[in-house]
């Protein structure tokens, strides 16, 4: 025995209708970003050592202790690199000169064979043959003056710092 007269389609309906009359549980929008922006996650040590150091270096007042550190470190570097320095002389001289002796000889290669491509392609009989007396080439030289001038007056335009009249940034 049942007291319930309505059929279960219609018992459905009742009920979908009712619980969308109920309010709202939910939060509104932008709860989870306020909520977000109260946690504080903690920083690894190396990090919070690294801040504490970076601020007692930059107080005015350690700036003597600073240059002391570094003038000891200094001394010391020097003290135990010199002797070294004068042991191993004749071979950090053998090996200076061979490396200067290899780059200048690659040098010397990379030279030669551009110079022989441009006796080869005919580059240098183009060359001969520009007529230096004639307007073209100070044309040419004063078009490309004039360029080089422009984009450097683009590039001032476009870095140069902001003024009151521009609109700064949204991030």
């Amino acid at each position: 025995m049942t007291y319930n007269d309505l059929a279960d389609s219609e018992l459905d309906a009742r009920v979908i209708r009712e619980l969308s009359r109920l309010p709202s549980l939910s939060p509104r929008s932008g709860f989870s970003h306020r909520v977000m922006s109260r946690v504080r996650l903690p920083q690894p040590r190396a990090v919070v050592l690294f801040h504490r150091a970076r601020s007692w270096a930059s107080e005015p007042r350690r700036a003597l202790v600073l240059a002391g550190g570094y003038a000891v470190t200094a001394t010391a570097a020097l003290a135990l690199l010199l002797p070294w320095l004068f042991r191993n002389s004749a071979a950090i001289r053998v090996a200076t000169d061979w490396v200067s002796v290899q780059v200048l000889g690659a040098l010397r290669d990379w030279s030669l064979a551009l110079a022989g491509w441009t006796v080869t392609s005919g580059l240098t009989d183009w060359f001969r043959s520009l007529d230096l007396g004639g307007g073209q080439l100070v044309l040419a030289g004063g078009l490309l003056t004039a360029g080089y001038a422009a984009c450097a007056l683009g590039l001032h335009f476009l870095l140069r710092a902001p003024r009151g009249t521009n609109a700064p940034v949204q991030a």
